[in-house]
């Protein structure tokens, strides 16, 4: 699966599509969510069904994530994608944050209100990630919480999952057989 560069998204789907995401926080317990712009699988190519953050956001580029609080939403990019995403996205409703300089913790602490629960789908998350964001909170009264996708419970025509057939690489690529690999996890 490749980039593409037609343009598929508009500015102008930003401002509605958080609003239905920030409707879906009460059903869910949570006052704002991340967005990443991941698959299961941690993969850099994501399918259009994993393309949660263009949806959401406009931005097409191939790295970064959202978070979107109540009141407030941020767009962290990195410097690749500076006018990138400032044509893309809808600057009213995402403030653009710069990776590294800015992260999400600091974000969080410096806009999220007291007591604020911060839902993340964890299939999409690694852990250490995971566990250096609470740390960071930690003390903040801001906590974090496993939720089921909420993109996905607003997303109505998200594509369909991709259905292609599973083909093992052969060890010279892999670096092991599959059959050992499922040995080692089992």
């Amino acid at each position: 699966m490749l980039q593409t560069f037609a343009a598929t998204t508009s500015p102008t789907t930003v401002a509605p599509r958080v609003a239905a995401l920030r409707a879906a926080f009460d059903r869910a317990g949570v006052d704002g969510f991340v967005v990443p712009r991941a698959d299961i699988h941690m993969g850099e190519f994501v399918a259009p069904r994993d393309e949660r953050l263009a949806w959401l956001t406009s931005f097409t580029g191939s790295a970064g994530f959202a978070v979107v609080l109540r009141k407030a939403a941020a767009l962290f990019i990195d410097g690749r994608y500076t006018l990138q995403a400032r044509a893309q996205s809808d600057t009213d409703v995402f403030d653009l944050r710069a990776i590294p300089t800015d992260t999400l913790g600091a974000y969080l602490v410096e806009t999220a209100p007291k007591g604020a629960v911060i839902g993340f789908d964890p299939r999409l998350h690694g852990k250490a990630e995971m566990d250096r964001l609470t740390a960071k909170l930690e003390g903040r009264e801001i906590t974090l919480k496993r939720v089921d996708n909420l993109v996905d419970a607003v997303w109505h025509d998200q594509p369909a999952a991709p259905k292609g057939a599973v083909t093992p690489h052969p060890a010279r690529y892999a670096g092991a057989e599959h059959s050992d690999k499922r040995a080692q996890i089992g």
